[in-house]
């Protein structure tokens, strides 16, 4: 667990004493502070556990809130509002305050829950008709569901090699971790075609009246796009819209005869987790408004298809973090275990 007592600091006003729980607030070397007024009066030892107690969430709140102003500062943004960025950002400091309150086994539980419930969804945009509880069973207990084809069952149980190999895995995106994550996502599904770029250009994309990349230049197409997102976070460009464009460009290059769908969102996560955002869910019930982003893209309207994946994480993220935050931002009582119930997705 991260988080340190918050300090007493006493300041005066027209000579009168003001005691105030303080944190202090760092953003890429610039430092603020935030305070909760707590009385005129010195506070007793279990007085100021009472209120370390009582304020913390107000307090983590006001902390991820002010990170969040001085961070958005920093970054450019060619399609997103600023007060979008802030959005965001008050998410990825929420995010990281959640998972830094957390104990090792509470982290366990819930990235477990959030992995089920995103190889379900990036799945069943996908077409795969197993749910929520098949892959879950499927994951966790290694029970195949018996109504099943073989391709359904090893799409979801590829994601298993494909956590492996993500977690491990600490570098930048390059061409070799882009043909790596589809030869997992597409193992025992097509051997030949798995980690191998597509030879032919008689494909499309689902839904897309676009011609995609020739075969001859996804090589060079793929590198000069992964070249580009990493000049652009060199350049202070916002990291999300970064991302989202990445993403975007990608699902176009259509490098692969097929997975491209699963391996672009993997990459997209991968980007976001890199920097300390949260990784996006993609569900079915999210499928047309996906696809439409990405239509939205094809017709040059970027700043509508990169606020269509504001809205994604924003409806996902942030009252669940705020809910959450309630939920273990006093430590735990060693009597009384936290449930996965505890905790929503």
């Amino acid at each position: 667990m991260g988080r340190k007592p918050y300090r007493v600091e006493l300041s005066y006003s027209h000579g009168r004493p003001s005691y105030y729980l303080v944190k202090d607030v760092w953003v890429q070397g610039k430092k603020r502070k935030t305070r909760k007024y707590i009385g005129r009066y010195q506070p007793t030892s279990k007085e100021l556990e009472n209120y370390r107690r009582d304020f913390a969430y107000e307090i983590e709140m006001r902390v991820a809130e002010k990170k969040a102003e001085m961070s958005c500062s920093l970054y450019k943004s060619e399609f997103l509002s600023l007060d979008q960025v802030r959005d965001i950002e008050t998410i990825r400091f929420l995010y990281k305050t959640f998972t830094e309150l957390l104990t090792t086994s509470e982290i366990e539980v819930y990235e477990r829950n959030f992995e089920i419930n995103y190889v379900q969804g990036t799945t069943s945009i996908e077409g795969n008709t197993l749910s929520t509880n098949q892959v879950s069973d499927l994951l966790i207990n290694g029970i195949a569901p018996k109504d099943k084809s073989l391709r359904e069952i090893n799409e979801v149980q590829n994601f298993k090699k494909v956590k492996t190999y993500r977690d491990k895995y600490k570098g930048k995106v390059t061409t070799d971790f882009v043909r790596t994550l589809h030869s997992l996502v597409m193992s025992n599904i097509d051997f030949d075609a798995a980690g191998a770029f597509r030879r032919t250009d008689d494909v499309g994309i689902a839904g897309c009246d676009l011609q995609v990349t020739p075969s001859v230049l996804i090589e060079g197409e793929l590198n000069r796009i992964i070249k580009k997102y990493y000049e652009k976070i060199e350049e202070n460009w916002f990291p999300f819209e970064a991302a989202v464009m990445f993403h975007y460009y990608f699902e176009m290059i259509h490098p692969f005869a097929d997975g491209n769908g699963r391996v672009g969102r993997e990459i997209l996560n991968y980007m976001l987790k890199r920097l300390g955002y949260p990784r996006l869910l993609f569900l079915g019930s999210d499928r047309d408004a996906y696809i439409n982003s990405l239509k939205l893209g094809n017709g040059k309207r970027y700043s509508e298809m990169i606020e269509t994946f504001f809205d994604l994480i924003y409806k996902q993220r942030y009252h669940v973090l705020v809910n959450n935050l309630k939920n273990v931002v006093i430590p735990p009582q060693k009597s009384k275990q936290r449930l996965l119930s505890d905790f929503v997705l």
